[in-house]
């Protein structure tokens, strides 16, 4: 939205010429939006432009453009239909000129496509469902979801808050019975998309027990820490606020670590937690940016990357930064994803294991780092044998 810049707030003479208008008004559609441009008149009084405006309808907006520019942008539209916009001049004098109205016809706005995409990719997961996200205006958008509770009431499950280009995400912790799902989307002016209902089943799966985790030492594997009480079981510690596991400064990249889960598991997924806090530290120095997770009933004992080692992903696991900004930079929304923990499901789901090898591959704050800051990590699966 732009505003009145400058000069707005010079003192106001009540006396003087009303402004000419406006002329040759030239508009643009965008998706829930326009772009105006127009011929500024000449007038020396000029302050700014003045748009008017209903959006949705029903709800009067108004938007100023300086005098300095001879365009604005009218948002809020959650429609394709036509529309009228009343523009005015405004003098220092705070006098209006008389109105100029333009049509406008905006393009489908984001959150009809951001819709279509997640309805199109919902899908039953473990303890619940997931679905992808395309935004590629990068519209800033409330995703909410519900479900019902014992009595068949509608109730909120999540709501997710993004603006980012791609996103995927999750609503999990529900048991392996078929339950009903709504979602719809709004925007920052509260017009919602259609509502999406529909029947799922959740896959069944358990939390680990993180008291069971033990760590092992193999040949090779760097688990020394940076100092005292960084040591690996930070990470199954169940503390979130940054108590991590910190490896040896200026080892180097890549480097790995084993540990046993103190029983015999499938595993569905993996939630990793990194730092949330600390400017030096969130998508930046040794926080965890690319990793592989390997699985084992019988490593070998020299700590060899053999054939008693099985990949659990197909691909590695990528930490996701959904501002996409530069390292040292971050926004609300990447702080809010690594207190919420970053979510990877495994391939290798049939598969019992018993203990696990973490390779970190890259770091974010680059190979010169050398080590790495792990806050938590939470394991999910189905135990096939218990603690022996």
């Amino acid at each position: 939205m732009q505003a009145c810049k400058e000069d707005i707030h010079s003192p106001i003479n009540q006396g003087g010429e009303v402004p000419s208008p406006i002329k040759n008004p030239v508009v643009e559609s965008l998706p829930g939006a326009g772009k105006i441009t127009y011929q500024l008149p000449s007038d020396e009084n000029l302050l700014c432009v003045k748009a008017t405006y209903e959006a949705p309808i029903g709800v009067t907006r108004e938007v100023k453009a300086s005098y300095y520019t001879n365009n604005m942008i009218v948002e809020g539209f959650g429609d394709t239909l036509e529309h009228k916009v009343s523009l005015c001049t405004v003098g220092r004098n705070n006098l209006e000129s008389s109105p100029v109205t333009v049509t406008l016809k905006p393009q489908t706005p984001s959150i009809v496509g951001i819709f279509k995409s997640i309805t199109e990719s919902i899908r039953e997961t473990y303890g619940g469902i997931k679905f992808n996200v395309d935004n590629p205006g990068e519209a800033d958008v409330r995703i909410y979801v519900s479900t019902t509770d014992s009595i068949g009431e509608w109730i909120a499950a999540e709501t997710f808050y993004t603006s980012t280009a791609k996103v995927d995400f999750s609503v999990r912790g529900y048991d392996s019975i078929a339950r009903p799902f709504r979602i719809n989307v709004k925007d920052r002016w509260d017009n919602s998309s259609d509502t999406y209902e529909n029947t799922f089943h959740p896959w069944f799966e358990e939390k680990l027990d993180k008291t069971k985790f033990r760590q092992v030492t193999l040949p090779t594997d760097q688990n020394t820490p940076h100092m005292t009480g960084r040591t690996m079981d930070r990470i199954w510690d169940e503390s979130y606020s940054n108590t991590d596991f910190v490896t040896t400064v200026g080892y180097g990249i890549p480097q790995w670590f084993t540990f046993d889960l103190g029983v015999t598991a499938r595993l569905s997924r993996i939630v990793v937690y990194n730092r949330s806090s600390g400017a030096t530290y969130i998508y930046n120095a040794g926080s965890i940016k690319e990793w592989e997770i390997f699985g084992s009933m019988n490593p070998n004992p020299d700590g060899s990357f053999d054939s008693s080692w099985i990949p659990m992903r197909k691909e590695p696991c990528v930490s996701f930064k959904p501002s996409g900004l530069p390292v040292g930079e971050y926004s609300n929304e990447d702080i809010q994803r690594q207190i919420d923990g970053e979510e990877f499901e495994f391939d290798a789901n049939e598969v019992p294991v018993r203990y696990l090898r973490w390779k970190t591959n890259a770091v974010w704050g680059g190979t010169s780092i050398g080590h790495i800051n792990l806050v938590e990590i939470t394991l999910y699966g189905s135990v096939v044998k218990g603690n022996n």
